[in-house]
C-alpha cells in the first residue's frame, strides 16, 4: 500500500469504528427502545427472533431509511418502524448505516492494496 495513503485510510478506519460504537450505542438505547413501545400501543411486537442481541437494528436501520424495506414479512411486520420514528432516530439510523458502509469500504479498499502488493 502506498505509504500516504495507508494513515488516511486507517483514520478514517478508526473513525467510522467509533462512531459505528456510538451510534449503535444510542440506536439501540434511545430509537428502538422508544419505537418498541410506540409499536405495542399499536398492537405490533418486538421480533421474537431478536432477543436483546441488538440483531434487528439493522431492520430497523433499514425501514427507517429506506422505503423499500418497510413492509411485512415472515420475520417482522416493518411497517410501523418509520412512522414511529422521531427524526433524531433518522439522524442516528443515518450515521449508523453511513459508519458500516465507511468501515466496509474502508477495508474492501485496505483489502485491495494488500492484494496488490
Amino acid at each position: 500500500m502506498d505509504l500516504t495513503l495507508a494513515p488516511i485510510l486507517t483514520s478514517l478506519f478508526l473513525t467510522f469504528l467509533f462512531s459505528f460504537f456510538i451510534s449503535s450505542l444510542l440506536f439501540s438505547r434511545v430509537s428502538i427502545k422508544h419505537i418498541n413501545k410506540k409499536m405495542e400501543k399499536d398492537g405490533v411486537y418486538p421480533p421474537s427472533w431478536d432477543q436483546g442481541i441488538g440483531a434487528s437494528a439493522s431492520v430497523y436501520v433499514f425501514a427507517i431509511l429506506f422505503n423499500k424495506y418497510r413492509i411485512k414479512n415472515k420475520l417482522f411486520d416493518a411497517r410501523f418502524i418509520a412512522k414511529h420514528a422521531r427524526t433524531i432516530d433518522k439522524v442516528i439510523a443515518a450515521i449508523y448505516f453511513t459508519s458500516v458502509a465507511g468501515m466496509i469500504i474502508c477495508l474492501c479498499i485496505i483489502t485491495l492494496f494488500k492484494s496488490l502488493t
